[in-house]
């Protein structure tokens, strides 16, 4: 290669890193300033500069050799080397400096921009004074506080358990555990994704304030308390045991006050690294907000790969929560354990594979690629086919209900069941195409709508001192009373920063529930929806369309009453946009 093909390349190449520099900048700064409720990090500049920079230099090697290689034989015979490279070349070396220093300016205005917006507006957050002395004595002649036993399942619908009427799925232990304490009928979360659902529970925030609303991208600020905080700050021994990778602590910030936090998932050994990991965790946050490493995530597929071989499994979490009970001693406890099972893939064990389908004859089955051409679009199971896809999500729930009553067992066996408050709950519900309309892409499975079937989820409570078991409450409630709640029956203060009500007035007769309301976002506010006694109202921002449903004769969801009931839907559109103005969505 002669040195006017190597200088043809060489700038080529360098001026492909300027204008993939400049791409991702210019696409940084678009978010920061015209995607309204965008909080993306600093340090996403930095990650646009080396994808977008990195792709542009690949591209600028390429089109310097095709360059060179066409002009190879062009050079006029008494012509300097040096003018026919630059004439040949799209960008001079002064023209490649100063392009390079308005790159450097621009990182600069854009990053200090992005402080000072971040900046703006933070809450500031009371701290909670301790109620339990570390060693287990009273505080102030305090009796000792229950202990908490926070679970959550994941994806998990309220409709698919017996206890909530479905006609034939088998959850004994789920039905069992709701007769001996509460069952909460109109359970909502926030917004229908594992991270900012769990964000709403352990904050008692909406993602609309507490800044939670990208899932895996987004992360609860140092600055507020959570479950975790406030419990361990009262002398409580604190664990979080989880069985998905989504709560590692560099996705989500979950980790401060748990003083035992364990991942009990199938890792990937190459990415159970701790650098590979947080690189992972980085890119993550790059795929969510950047056009290129999304468009890199979707040919290739990697993250869907990833997810599939990362499922963690209920006998796995079961006997890892049995072991820390006995780790707790006679101090006071909250722990969090969360299930993964109910979530795609569903793949539960060979021996409940036809547990709901044993008849089944056809193509369906339970890998990751049937999901995955599922979502794209590829397949779109009717009939028999999506019965048996809705069978394996069904037998993984049972297979679920088998496993947690070891854990119930445990209690009982250690002595723990009268003195600990165990709450259940699910972070968001699944879709199987029940509607086409009125939903985020269309897309067959959760996060794509606020419809019952991915924002309803059940919310079961046991405390013997306190709940009277068999109670059943119709009211609707939300994923954000889950943090005063708890608080609230351990005897702690709850932090000003809470938005939820604690569920425990339901109970005692001293709130009748005609005034509650659920209220729901999807992460770009596209959709909102607010539930009340009997009813719900569903929104698009966008088009201004609007759905109303009757809960009581219609809990699918199946028939809009807007038309035929415009008082009600007035009624509720105002309180829905109070809600809004309220937390700043509009």
């Amino acid at each position: 290669m002669t040195g006017h093909q190597r200088r043809t390349i060489g700038l080529s190449a360098l001026a492909g890193i300027v204008a993939g520099i400049l791409a991702g900048l210019g696409e940084v700064a678009h978010l920061a300033w015209f995607v309204p409720g965008i909080p993306f990090p600093p340090i996403l500049m930095a990650d646009a500069a080396v994808i977008d920079g990195g792709l542009g230099l690949l591209a600028g090697c390429v089109v310097g050799l095709v360059w060179a290689f066409v002009t190879r034989n062009k050079r006029p015979a008494e012509e300097p080397l040096e003018t026919v490279a630059v004439a040949h070349c799209p960008l001079s070396r002064r023209s490649f400096l100063r392009v390079a220093g308005a790159s450097v300016a621009l990182a600069g205005a854009v990053g200090s921009g992005t402080l000072i917006w971040q900046t703006s507006g933070r809450r500031a957050i009371a701290g909670v004074a301790p109620l339990w002395a570390a060693n287990g004595a009273a505080a102030g002649g305090a009796s000792r506080p229950p202990n908490i036993l926070f679970i959550t399942i994941d994806t998990l619908r309220a409709d698919q358990l017996g206890v909530y009427g479905h006609p034939y799925m088998s959850t004994p232990a789920l039905d069992a555990f709701a007769a001996q304490g509460a069952r909460f009928n109109w359970h909502m979360v926030q917004q229908p994704q594992t991270n900012p659902s769990h964000a709403s529970m352990f904050t008692g925030m909406y993602p609309a304030s507490s800044g939670i609303r990208v899932h895996m991208v987004d992360k609860i600020p140092d600055q507020q308390q959570t479950l975790a905080k406030v419990f361990a700050n009262a002398g409580f021994a604190t664990a979080g045991l989880f069985s998905w990778m989504s709560f590692d602590n560099q996705y989500c910030n979950f980790q401060p006050g748990f003083q035992v936090y364990q991942d009990l998932t199938n890792a990937i050994s190459l990415l159970d690294k701790p650098g590979v990991r947080d690189v992972g965790a980085q890119y993550r946050v790059a795929e969510q907000y950047l056009s290129v490493p999304r468009a890199l995530n979707q040919i290739t597929g990697l993250q869907e790969q990833q997810e599939a071989a990362g499922k963690g499994h209920a006998d796995v979490t079961t006997s890892a929560a049995i072991s820390q009970l006995s780790a707790f001693g006679s101090q006071p406890f909250f722990m969090w354990l969360h299930y993964y099972d109910p979530h795609y893939p569903y793949q539960p064990p060979d021996s409940y594979l036809d547990l709901y389908d044993a008849g089944y004859q056809g193509p369906m089955d339970d890998s990751m690629s049937t999901i995955d051409a599922i979502q794209a679009g590829k397949l779109q199971p009717q009939g028999a086919d999506l019965q048996r896809l809705m069978s394996f999500y069904q037998a993984e729930i049972t297979f679920l209900d088998s496993q947690i009553v070891r854990l119930f067992q445990t209690l009982d066996s250690m002595g723990l069941t009268q003195n600990t408050v165990v709450a259940i709950t699910g972070d968001h519900g699944e879709s199987f195409g029940e509607h086409t309309q009125f939903e985020e892409n269309g897309s067959f499975f959760h996060p794509h709508s606020l419809y019952n079937s991915e924002q309803r989820v059940p919310l079961l409570l046991r405390y013997p001192d306190r709940i009277q078991p068999g109670a059943v409450i119709s009211a609707p409630t939300q994923a954000i009373d889950v943090f005063p709640t708890l608080l609230g029956l351990a005897g702690l203060s709850v932090p000003d920063q809470a938005q939820g009500r604690d569920v425990v007035s339901l109970l005692d007769g001293s709130d009748d529930g005609s005034s509650r309301a659920s209220f729901a976002a999807m992460p770009d506010y596209v959709f909102t929806s607010v539930t009340v006694p009997g009813w719900k109202l569903m929104r698009n921002l966008a088009s201004g369309e609007q759905r109303l449903f009757n809960l009581t004769d219609d809990p699918n969801e199946q028939q809009d009453l807007l038309a035929g009931q415009q008082d009600v839907g007035t009624q509720l559109g105002t309180q829905l946009q109070g809600w809004m103005k309220d937390v700043k969505i509009s």
